[in-house]
């Protein structure tokens, strides 16, 4: 999961081809004309953070997915490098610690806290975002093998961008572009501080004594629709960002695992889904000694497909290690070569030690 990020371009055509391969974007109140375009100028765009391994950063998904995790503890790491054959590739940092909060007077449900931080930066004008958020969830085990989560998240979003390294349709003296004409824009302050705030509900059901498990929720992002304008008499809202998502894990014999996931984000008039499966064998699956690999691929649907993106993942007791990459199989491929970019993810479960007398298994697997 879907920061504000900026699209270059250098012509209109390419333009319109960015533009049908973004999905969730949000226009910010900067005036940069079809002759900039056409000149090879900028235009910033408003788009969530996507990633291709959404599983691997729950926290962007939905804040009910705090906590949800076999251990006491749960970190995680993922870093996304998209489009590098064109002209200004984006760069995406995320970052993330949960931890369950037991009471064990109430063995039936618990608290969880995390944190997630994400940093993202794009386009020529270095359009860069920062988002530290806190997340709670309340989880409630119906019986060993369902459990319902409930979610909030909260934090402070940060905008930024370099006014320096963009060109302005001034700058056109009627015969050729000249770079030390006046721009005659005016930008209160290219630097944007904003609340943000989230909810989201997940389901979790499982197989007790078993590896088959699968979760459903939906999240909603930006509900108190944050201004994302860089001019003071100006308003831009970013949009409600609403997100479904499935994925479950079957266990198919002692070494097999078929691994599945699917999610849909919505943002005002646009739309993506991602689907991905694969298949996990285990080389190991003593106690402590766990080791497993992971091979899939995965699909990137929006109004047309996107990209294919095949995957792997290397597990090792309670490490876990994740590679994929994007192959661009749209129209946008001219400009990249087919190369969407690569991302990798480091997740990290802890395990608390509790005395014998207060001893509580974690139900979740």
């Amino acid at each position: 999961m879907v920061s504000p990020r900026a699209a270059s371009h250098s012509s209109a055509g390419l333009y319109r081809r960015v533009k049908m391969n973004i999905a969730l974007k949000t226009k910010l109140h900067l005036r940069f004309p079809v002759l900039v375009l056409l000149l090879g100028s900028f235009s910033l765009c408003a788009q969530d953070i996507h990633f291709t391994q959404f599983y691997n950063a729950p926290l962007t998904m939905n804040p009910a997915l705090t906590g949800i995790s076999k251990g006491d503890i749960r970190l995680s790491s993922l870093y996304r490098s998209q489009w590098n054959a064109a002209n200004s590739p984006y760069k995406t940092f995320n970052v993330s610690a949960e931890k369950k909060f037991y009471n064990i007077t109430h063995d039936s449900w618990w608290l969880s806290g995390g944190l997630d931080i994400f940093y993202d930066r794009a386009g020529d004008a270095n359009q860069a975002t920062t988002h530290i958020v806190l997340t709670g969830s309340y989880t409630k085990m119906l019986d060993r093998n369902n459990f319902i989560s409930l979610g909030l998240s909260a934090g402070i979003g940060q905008r930024q961008f370099e006014f320096g390294n963009l060109t302005f349709d001034n700058q056109w003296n009627g015969d050729i572009f000249d770079p030390d004409r006046p721009v005659n824009e005016n930008f209160n302050d290219p630097n944007l501080l904003y609340p943000d705030f989230g909810i989201g509900f997940n389901y979790r059901a499982q197989k007790a004594r078993s590896r088959s498990k699968f979760d459903l929720g939906a999240g909603a992002f930006h509900f108190n629709r944050p201004n994302q304008s860089y001019q003071e008499n100006d308003k831009s809202q970013l949009p409600v960002r609403l997100g479904m998502y499935a994925m479950p894990v079957f266990q198919i014999s002692g070494t097999g695992d078929v691994v599945g996931a699917i999610t849909t984000q919505m943002q005002d008039k646009y739309f993506e889904a991602l689907a991905s499966v694969g298949y996990r064998y285990h080389l190991s699956t003593k106690k402590s000694k766990e080791v497993a690999v992971q091979l899939g691929v995965g699909f990137r649907f929006n109004a047309i497909g996107d990209a294919v993106t095949p995957a792997a993942e290397f597990h090792y007791r309670d490490w876990m290690v994740g590679l994929s990459w994007d192959m661009n199989v749209s129209g946008f491929s001219t400009a990249t070569n087919r190369n969407g970019g690569p991302e990798i993810a480091v997740r990290y479960i802890i395990h608390k030690v509790y005395p014998l007398k207060a001893y509580k298994a974690c139900p979740l697997i």
